[in-house]
């Protein structure tokens, strides 16, 4: 303290002098109450006034590095006149009573992770920054006004207040205009306050006191007197990178008030990459520059604290700066380090679990007497986070806990096979707290991708031997067996090692090896070395589990004989590109499993395995040995497998490798150029890849640069463009000195920078040019062609953000679902149409994950937006369109939002909705509403449903009217059941369902068939229920029970008879289509059960009748009348001639047609039919190919051949009867009749088979009604036969004399070679 005062009185006006020896005097004579506390001034409160060498920086900090450079500096404090100031803290000098007091320890900083203590400045500052501001803890709020303006005693009417400055903090005496006093003078003349000097304080500084009627006019004359004689500086004020943009504000809102309010110049650095990363680490600190005159400085400071204390009153902090090989001592053995930290205060800590090195290994063991150094790695830091003085508490513990390690902690290393690793630390070794808590040391080992077999044990030197000893014991206890794969299939045609590496290769990416070791309690060690051995190493605690586990691997190697493994050569390039490709479908068309090289290998050997079809994830590996069918099958479905993959790249250009020569530092660029260019290649197009020079290469001589590898063609273009880039970017890089600034609004900054730095670290790597955001300008360094596309871009976003407008749309929330649209449509549709942003409130909704908490804290600085507010942000051209569109939609929703409810009853929604919802689908096609049905969670118990509907005021009323139709015929509809016997449910429902329909229509039901059907049900044929179920109005339903109950009744009242009827008479009894029989039920009220042409023996002349006694008898005597047989008359016709008269049946039925006589044969079997030739395609006999429309219309284009019946004619013997019946006098005219065609049947006859070339003539044959073609058969005596069909190259067929069908020929042709009628064929003569 006496040390500062004398460097205060050294720059002393003689003035000033005076008044301080004054202030001397006056101290001799202190009041009670004016005496400073000796602990305060040792110890000042956080809210006392800043001390010199706490809170001020002296001018010398102030000044820029380089002046500061040229400045003397000071080894020790300056003595005035060689007189030592008397120092009233000295113990020696003024003993207290008691023992002394203990030198507190240095409070750490507010904000940072290191004591006050270690910072190297001015008085104890760092970079100008003072030490005072880091004592203040969340125990103590800081007060509002540190160094500010203090408020003292009030009389009524007047206020009071005090003002304090350092005489280093004022401007020198020669660089005034005027004097303290006549600044003073001048202030009091125009101010509405008066200022007066008031005696220095203990501690050197200068005071003043204002009076005035308020409190802000002795602010306002304080603040013109600091600016008049206070000197202008700067100060770094330490703040955490988390409150950065809180101190910024939105659009720059906040600093540029803290900047109005307080007159000084704030800058708080841009955003890297790295603070952006450390966003949430509030132990990242950035220091904030405060600059203007003293007083301006206090406010600013006071506001900005006061910030930082409103934001971070919790710390998350990182401590990155501590060896891993600490961790698991600092976490205590089962956690009791963590416990205790945590222990009474409001903290968590996290602190990696660490027993195996990853990147960084551990040091090598020391010399004698050496302290071991350990590296910190900041990869997996220890996580602190709570109430801030309780996180700093506990960083100070660990930091001291650290410092203890460092002093006691050493190294030992022992080599121990890989296999036993795990069985040490690990799974299934001890946990690493039991062997720390029984040895006090622990164990680090080697990561599993190395083939490094040492582990380390740290520890205090007199317990690292008890370390040691406990790890060779743990290794020592283990089992260990070998088994070597490759001479279980020592004849393998590739070679017993190459199957055995592939087979390895390909267990071990189908993750069999950790099954087996999870099967076994087990470590499987397995060759690192392509060309090395190819046994695997067991290990185990258990030799049985050592034994069992070697079982397994001869059982799985068993099931993978050399047939069932293949290995295909394939470049690498292709790798990729087929693993995409190929990899999937091969497993699932093919069954091959595919294993690719990892890329660090650099292998062309492809290894395919058959698994065989069916899902991989339920794949089971085989543990036998396959059949010799099993090995064709693998040998064929691999070799199909080979081809495949080779034909998706055969065809390729021949892959080359090239480099280029490139500087490391473009590697990044290039990385980013080549996937630009690369991007819009097509599918089938395999681009090229890229590698560039790592250190180890540069290590071995290899120039640094890119290796390109690809097809020849691609590889040169691509060669060429990089060489082309890299010549740009060496050409770029003797202009980086290039500045360009330009003005920006600051209000636009946070569009420029981006969600965490996101934009402004985009523009970078797109124009390659460095970018600094100040206050009103930005600032781009890089080569010109760059900083000017980049200055370029930057304005056109100002334009564009200039042109900005924003509109608020009042609208209610009830509709902003429907503005919305289903998953955002309409929303998503507004803003791609008009490059516009929509925001529709958001709503928080708390629940019971702890979720809320996190979503309300990351929207804590935004602005909540009102319920029916709806904010419409984008170009004012897009902006007005959006929302006169948003305002047309709204209009349209609120003439669309009628909304109506109807209530139904639960157990008719599914009726409502229907059938794959087809019922529901046709309501709201019919009436154009919108219809909810609620879900069966959203029904209370009441059992009714509220059907919402919404729409149009016309659609709601129309659906409402339907719904509650349909509503009260469901009310009033009644179920009930009967129960009948199965036996009657066939006849209830009828053929068709026709009994049914009539006794549903008859009781007054519905005549749609969903609706029948949904009204009467009855049970499945193929389930046991016998029950009825009739649902309905109460009316209709007891009608239909009635009908149902008498048509049973009736049933169970029937009788059956059976009746014999000859076959052939059953025909009488059917009719055409059943027409006879349905007449024959209708009438009598019966069931006629006529047996099927198949039916063999007695049961195939038994005709059942079923119903009442009196309808059978009926029934029975009219089916013996119809079927009694009538006088018949036979005539014996030669087999061979059946066919010939009967003429396909036509016979038969001229006979019934105009006779009335029947035809039987007493129950023989008629001769088969001749295989038909009438109407088939024949070849065509005069001419060839058929006419084309260029032929001349004279020439003769039918077809015409005959042929002689005898040829085809039957060569049956013996005779048929033919039974003739019906009354005498048409017995002998068809007995005539027959005869007659009998005859004809004996003469020689021929058959004519006539081609037309158009089929449309064929209906001139037969005229109308068939007039025509039985005149032609009439006036010949032929029979004449038209296709059905009438396709082109059917035959018309004429049967009978060799000169009738000659006539019957020309007739024909005669017909269609008439004009109008034919388009070809001859005339007769």
């Amino acid at each position: 303290m006496a040390e500062s005062t004398s460097t205060a009185v050294e720059g002393m006006t003689p003035a000033q002098e005076l008044m301080a020896k004054h202030a001397a005097d006056e101290a001799h004579r202190p009041t009670v109450e004016e005496v400073v506390d000796e602990e305060d001034l040792e110890h000042p409160p956080p809210s006392a006034s800043l001390s010199a060498a706490e809170s001020t920086p002296t001018p010398a900090a102030q000044t820029s590095e380089k002046v500061a450079g040229k400045q003397k500096a000071t080894d020790r404090p300056a003595k005035s006149n060689g007189v030592p100031v008397l120092n009233t803290q000295s113990e020696e000098a003024f003993p207290s009573l008691g023992a002394p007091k203990p030198r507190q320890p240095v409070a750490p900083m507010m904000w940072g992770k290191k004591p006050s203590s270690v910072a190297n400045g001015v008085n104890g500052s760092a970079n100008g920054t003072a030490a005072a501001s880091n004592l203040s803890s969340r125990a103590s709020t800081p007060a509002s006004g540190r160094g500010a303006p203090t408020r003292s005693v009030n009389l009524p009417g007047q206020v009071s207040s005090t003002f304090e400055i350092f005489p280093q903090q004022m401007t020198p005496r020669p660089q005034l205009k005027k004097s303290l006093p006549e600044t003073i003078t001048e202030i009091n003349k125009h101010s509405k306050a008066k200022i007066e000097q008031r005696p220095m304080t203990m501690d050197g500084k200068l005071r003043f006191e204002g009076k005035g009627t308020s409190l802000e006019a002795i602010n306002t004359a304080f603040r013109e007197l600091s600016q008049k004689v206070g000197l202008r500086q700067s100060i770094a004020v330490p703040v955490p990178n988390s409150v950065r943009a809180s101190l910024i504000g939105r659009q720059g809102a906040t600093i540029q008030k803290l900047q109005a309010n307080s007159g000084a110049r704030i800058q708080i650095p841009k955003q890297t990459e790295n603070d952006a990363q450390g966003e949430d680490d509030d132990g990242e600190m950035i220091d904030v520059m405060i600059e203007g005159d003293p007083l301006a400085i206090q406010y600013a400071r006071r506001d900005i604290e006061s910030i930082v204390n409103e934001r971070t009153s919790t710390l998350n902090m990182r401590l990155k700066d501590i060896p891993l090989e600490y961790y698991p001592y600092l976490a205590g053995a089962h956690n009791s380090g963590i416990n205790t930290f945590e222990d009474g205060r409001d903290v968590r800590v996290k602190i990696p679990h660490y027993h195996t090195w990853v990147e960084q290994a551990p040091p090598q063991p020391p010399a004698d007497g050496q302290q071991v150094t350990f590296a910190p790695q900041a990869r997996d830091p220890i996580m602190l986070a709570g109430d801030r003085a309780a996180v700093q508490e506990v960083q100070r513990e660990i930091e001291r806990q650290v410092q203890e390690l460092r002093q006691s902690l050493t190294l030992d290393q022992i080599s121990v096979e890989r296999g036993k690793h795990q069985f040490i630390v690990g799974d299934r070794g001890s946990s690493l707290h039991d062997f720390l808590e029984e040895t006090g040391c622990t164990v680090v080992l080697p990561p599993s991708g190395t083939d490094s077999e040492i582990l380390t044990v740290i520890g205090p030197a007199d317990k690292l031997e008890g370390g040691m000893n406990k790890v060779m014991d743990l290794a020592s206890s283990m089992a260990m067996t070998s088994v070597d794969i490759a001479r279980q299939h020592a004849k393998a045609p590739r070679g017993a090692h190459v199957h055995a590496r592939d087979l390895t290769r390909y267990l071990r990416h189908r993750q069999a090896i950790e099954q087996l070791e999870r099967a076994h309690d087990a470590s499987i060690v397995l060759p690192t070395l392509l060309d090395g051995p190819s046994s695997w190493e067991v290990f185990s605690r258990d030799g049985k589990n050592t034994m069992r586990a070697r079982t397994d691997i001869m059982n799985l190697i068993s099931g993978h004989p050399p047939a069932r493994v293949s290995n295909v050569s394939i470049n690498p390039f292709f790798h990729q590109y087929l693993q995409l490709q190929a990899a999937k479908s091969l497993r699932t068309d093919q069954g091959v499993y595919v294993v690719f090289p990892e890329q660090h290998e650099d292998s062309p050997d492809v290894v395919l395995v058959y698994e065989g079809l069916g899902s991989p994830a339920e794949y089971e590996l085989p543990r036998r040995q396959p059949s010799p069918a099993e090995v064709q099958a693998f040998q064929r479905a691999l070799q199909e497998a080979e081809q495949h993959l080779l034909g998706l790249i055969s065809g390729q250009q021949e892959i080359v490798s090239r480099d280029v020569q490139a500087s490391p530092k473009f590697h990044d660029k290039i990385r980013r150029y080549v996937s630009r260019e690369q991007q819009g290649l097509p599918k089938d197009q395999i681009p090229v890849q890229l590698r560039y020079a790592g250190p180890s290469e540069a290590t071995r001589g290899a120039a640094a640069g890119v290796f390109v590898r690809g097809p020849s063609d691609n590889v040169e273009e691509m060669i060429a463009k990089l060489l082309t880039f890299i010549e740009q970017e060496e050409k770029d890089e003797l202009e980086r000195s290039y500045t360009t600034s330009f003005e920006f609004p600051q209000k636009f900054n946070n569009f420029v920078i981006g969600k965490k730095g996101e934009n402004i670290r985009k523009l970078r790597e797109e124009f390659d040019v460095e970018i600094q955001v100040n206050d009103g300008s930005i600032e781009l360094k890089g080569p010109e062609a760059k900083a000017n596309a980049c200055k370029a871009h930057i304005n056109s976003l100002k334009k564009k953000l200039e042109d900005e407008a924003t509109h608020i749309l009042k609208i209610p929330a009830q509709y902003h679902r429907d503005l919305i649209g289903h998953r955002g449509a309409q929303v998503n549709r507004l803003q791609d149409r008009y490059s516009v942003r929509v925001n529709f409130p958001r709503t928080v909704q708390n629940d019971d994950n702890g979720d809320a908490a996190t979503d309300a804290g990351s929207v804590k600085n935004y602005r909540q937006q009102p319920a029916d507010e709806v904010i419409i942000k984008g170009p004012k051209r897009g902006a007005d369109e959006a929302r006169e569109e948003l305002l047309n939609l709204l209009q349209y929703t609120k003439d669309n939002s009628f909304t109506g409810v109807v209530s139904v009853a639960q157990s008719q929604i599914p009726q409502l909705i229907g059938t794959g919802g087809r019922e529901m689908d046709a309501l709201r096609l019919a009436t154009g509403a919108q219809i909810d049905v609620p879900g069966a969670k959203d029904i209370g118990s009441s059992g009714r449903a509220e059907v919402k509907l919404k729409g149009t005021k016309e659609q709601v009323e129309k659906a409402k009217k339907l719904l509650q139709e349909r509503a009260k015929t469901f009310d009033e509809t009644v179920t009930r059941t009967l129960d009948v016997d199965k036996k009657h449910h066939r006849t209830l429902i009828g053929s068709g369902g026709s009994n049914l329909r009539d006794i549903v229509i008859a009781a007054g039901g519905p005549e749609d068939r969903q609706l029948l059907a949904r009204m009467v049900r009855f049970p499945r044929p193929e389930s046991n229920d016998s029950t009825i179920k009739v649902e309905g109005p109460q009316a209709v339903v007891d009608k239909i029970i009635e009908a149902l109950q008498s048509r049973v009744t009736d049933r169970e009242n029937q009788v059956e008879e059976t009746l014999e009827v000859a076959p052939e008479k059953h025909r009488l009894l059917i009719g055409h289509s059943g027409e006879a029989r349905r007449t024959i039920q209708t009438k009598f009220n019966v069931t006629l059960d006529i047996p099927k042409q198949t039916a063999t023996g007695a049961a195939r002349s038994q005709v059942k009748i079923t119903g009442a006694p009196e309808n059978v008898a009926s029934t029975k005597a009219h089916i013996l009348e119809i079927t009694k047989d009538q006088p018949g008359e036979t005539v014996d016709i030669p087999r061979k001639y059946h066919n010939a008269i009967s003429d396909n049946g036509q016979f038969f039925r001229r006979l019934r047609n105009d006779l009335r006589v029947t035809v039987d044969h007493n129950g023989e079997q008629p001769p088969p039919r001749p295989a038909t030739t009438a109407g088939a395609p024949r070849a065509r006999t005069n001419g060839g190919a058929l006419p084309l429309i260029t032929d001349d219309a004279s020439a003769d284009t039918h077809s015409w051949e005959l042929v002689d019946a005898s040829d085809s004619a039957s060569q049956e013997e013996g005779t048929i009867p033919w039974i003739l019946r019906g009354n005498a006098d048409n017995l002998a005219k068809a007995r005539a009749q027959l005869e007659k065609a009998l005859q004809a049947a004996q003469k020689p006859n021929c058959t004519g088979y006539l081609i037309l070339p158009d089929p449309k003539t064929y209906r001139f044959v037969i005229g109308p009604g068939g007039s025509q073609i039985n005149a032609i058969r009439k006036e010949t005596g032929t029979k004449v036969q038209v296709p059905r069909d009438q396709a082109q190259g059917e035959a018309i067929e004429i049967v009978g004399p060799k000169d009738g069908v000659e006539k019957a020929k020309n007739i024909i042709l005669e017909l269609v070679s008439k004009p109008g009628q034919g388009s070809g064929g001859s005339r007769r003569a």
